[in-house]
């Protein structure tokens, strides 16, 4: 997104309308992978009920694992056997289909509603069982014990903590008439599955950022004729603003330490910077130009904020000290460079890359200020990423539609995500959430 096409969608007008609403889940297809992937045998679960479960949680587990682009699933039809318990686990089977790791279940019913569950994760290589777990399940929790598993197991097998059980917070919108447009603001599980609509508009809806925590969720409103930034939490839905006097607010981000939500605001005419406290309910001035000053965005250690300025003669990316009050120019290559985010370590960021008139994501290690163009379509905006730092969210364009797509911190492995409701914009990958 350009820094001008920022600015026009932060004078446009929203509506207020908080009503929760079902919508359909996004569908998730991987494009890309890792030319070597993990070989895994995802066995079929053994349930002993007489009536089918609402979820299969082997089919959510190795569907979790495809998307990284890290496994490679065994068929079923390719299995040798299919055991549901350690007595029937024999290495030597697995090893003869190649196999590094193998998870077996077994489910079965538990009083009213509920299932007991083992599951376990071996390691065919090492002839080893890996972990074992055990627990009582509602039928209608499968889906978050299954993402659990797969947090757990990919743990295990890569030493990088899962993101399966995480949100990612989206804007879909929808053509109602020549001249309307229906924009709602969604969550969903990390998969695209379980969307709820927490905010609706006619007019469109800009600058999502979740909290540190995962309880709550900021972005920018327009109310009669001045712009606030809302802040929701989502389990009480509770709804506070943030708003100056005149101009508009807007860009928020929440500070990791939970103390501070930077935004813009122009009050003095030109969009600035501003940092907000949380305990004193004030606000402080951070830059001070007569040139745009916008997407500000925290360090992972709250000492520093990244945010895009013309001051240069171009939108490009600078980083502001906290502590020193200094400003330092960070990107050059490119006609643009926008939006950038950091990596939950701090070595990285991400940000929208302009070059040949195309806008990519890009990322910069921030040691060696080297650039690497991550994306491969030519209309990338609004990147988000994981908190494990291995993968990204970004809104593109497939066709004349806009799609969210994943792709991994490295550039190998790409994902997209379609909407049946129309374009799906401004993605927020949330924080852990447990």
């Amino acid at each position: 997104m350009t820094l001008l096409r920022s600015v026009r969608l932060m004078t446009a007008v929203l509506a207020l309308c908080w009503p929760l609403l079902s919508h359909a889940d996004l569908d998730i297809v991987v494009t890309k992978g890792y030319d070597t992937q993990t070989k895994i045998a995802v066995v079929p679960f053994f349930w002993e009920g007489s009536q089918a479960l609402p979820e299969r949680v082997d089919n959510l587990i190795t569907n979790n694992l495809v998307r990284t682009g890290r496994f490679d699933p065994l068929a079923p039809a390719k299995m040798l056997s299919q055991p549901y318990s350690e007595d029937g686990v024999f290495f030597r089977d697995w090893r003869l289909l190649n196999q590094e790791f193998l998870i077996i279940g077994h489910l079965k019913p538990y009083g009213d509603a509920k299932v007991e569950a083992e599951i376990a994760l071996y390691d065919v290589v090492k002839n080893r069982r890996v972990v074992r777990v055990t627990q009582v399940v509602g039928v209608h929790q499968l889906r978050d014990f299954a993402h659990s598993l797969s947090d757990l197991f990919y743990e295990r097998m890569t030493g990088v903590r899962g993101i399966f059980s995480t949100r990612i917070a989206f804007v879909t919108r929808k053509i109602v008439s020549q001249q309307q447009y229906d924009y709602r603001l969604q969550i969903a599980d990390a998969d695209g599955q379980r969307a709820r609509t927490i905010y609706r508009s006619n007019e469109p809806i800009i600058s999502v950022a979740w909290s540190q925590k995962g309880d709550r969720v900021a972005f920018a409103n327009k109310v009669g004729d001045r712009w606030k930034i809302f802040i929701q939490d989502l389990r009480s839905g509770q709804v506070n603003s943030i708003s100056d006097v005149r101009g508009y607010t807007s860009a928020p981000s929440f500070s990791p330490d939970g103390r501070y939500l930077a935004y813009v605001s122009s009050y003095r005419n030109s969009p600035e910077i501003y940092l907000y406290e949380f305990q004193t309910g004030k606000s402080e001035r951070l830059t001070r130009n007569s040139y745009i000053d916008t997407e500000p965005s925290f360090s992972a250690d709250s000492k520093s904020i990244v945010f895009t300025s013309e001051k240069g003669g171009s939108p490009q990316i600078y980083r502001y000290d906290l502590a020193t009050k200094r400003t330092e120019r960070l990107t050059f290559e490119g006609t643009q460079n926008l939006r950038a985010r950091y990596s939950s370590d701090g070595k990285y960021l991400v940000f929208v890359h302009q070059i040949d008139g195309r806008f990519h994501i890009a990322s910069m290690d921030l040691a060696t200020r080297d650039i690497r163009v991550l994306t491969e379509t030519n209309l990338d905006e609004s990147p988000s990423i994981a908190p494990n730092g291995t993968m990204l969210v970004y809104a593109t364009q497939r066709g004349n539609q806009g799609v969210l797509a994943w792709v991994s911190l490295d550039g190998q492995v790409t994902n997209q995500m379609k909407s049946d409701f129309g374009d799906v914009l401004e993605p927020a990958w949330s924080p852990y959430l447990n």
